[in-house]
């Protein structure tokens, strides 16, 4: 049995250790109930952002937006995969990092070329490691997402697809659920998906054989031409709040686990230091009726 200094010494640990990951889940505790209401006013304004679009591209027939065509021979993927720029965050990265893993796999498979972008450091770090060759690296971006950093990469993104340098923009990155699950998605940018009824030359009508008719002014082009950028500048706002979201969560579950299990080692050393501390005072009481009696015996 170990002695009683030793496991003494193993609780001092484990007990700093609890008030270490106990301080961080209270940060994350805090921090998510910001990031859920930044989340909420993102996805309200994006599904606005998409019920214009759809309205504007059904009511005028204009679908032949460069943003909104696609490329009549797609060869070239692009992927970009959404991590976290630090750990101590349960399965968060390694689960973002098997998604992008294995979405760029499955496009390889179906003949694309793919290349990929990554947002975060753990995800650089990965794919370095691998040898799979990153373009364009953003990071320190997990903690507190600003409009232009995603109006930024957003940018990038449009101009690469409308040059012909990539055909399909797809992005993975975590869905926020709730503090405790968030779900690992992938939502294609480029071009912008909309409704299949307006893909499939469907319009919306008033009357049979009759279409309903909107003036626009200015005129549809001009009206896209100016919303449809500022759609995918917030869809990537969006995504980058969803992503922090989640680290976030996946942090104060992590954390919260770790006290816990801090808790549980605690006593379980507890009572261990407790039964080396009576097996000692056992052995000393042992040793000192022992000698007692040696003594009597010599007298």
């Amino acid at each position: 049995m170990e002695k009683s200094r030793d496991i003494r010494n193993r609780i001092k640990s484990v007990t700093g250790t609890r008030k270490i990951t106990k301080a961080m889940e209270m940060i994350a505790s805090s921090k998510i109930r910001k990031a859920q209401s930044r989340i909420l006013e993102a996805r309200a304004f994006i599904e606005k952002i998409e019920e214009v679009i759809n309205d504007i591209a059904c009511y005028s027939g204009l679908v032949g937006d460069p943003l909104l065509t696609p490329h009549k021979d797609e060869k070239v993927i692009l992927v970009i995969g959404l991590t976290a720029d630090r750990g101590l965050c349960g399965g968060y990265n390694a689960n973002m990092i098997r998604l992008i893993e294995n979405n760029v796999k499955d496009w390889k498979s179906k003949g694309y070329e793919v290349k990929l972008d990554i947002i975060g450091t753990r995800g650089r770090n990965y794919f370095r490691f691998i040898g799979f060759p990153v373009l364009n690296i953003y990071e320190n971006l997990s903690d507190y997402p600003k409009f232009l950093d995603a109006r930024e990469i957003s940018k990038d993104i449009i101009s690469r697809y409308i040059s012909g340098e990539v055909d399909k923009v797809v992005i993975c990155y975590t869905r926020f659920k709730n503090a405790a699950e968030q779900i690992p998605s992938i939502w294609q940018i480029l071009p912008i998906p909309i409704e299949e009824k307006i893909t499939r030359g469907e319009i919306k009508e008033i009357a049979p054989g009759k279409v309903q008719e909107f003036i626009f002014d200015p005129s549809p082009q001009e009206i896209l031409g100016s919303l449809l950028p500022q759609y995918i500048y917030t869809t990537i706002y969006g995504v980058l709040l969803e992503a922090t979201a989640s680290e976030t969560g996946a942090r104060m579950t992590a954390m919260k686990s770790a006290s816990d299990n801090a808790e549980d080692m605690i006593k379980d050393l507890a009572k261990l230091y407790h039964r080396a501390r009576q097996q000692q005072i056992t052995m000393e009481i042992t040793e000192i009726v022992s000698g007692a009696q040696a003594l009597s015996i010599a007298d």
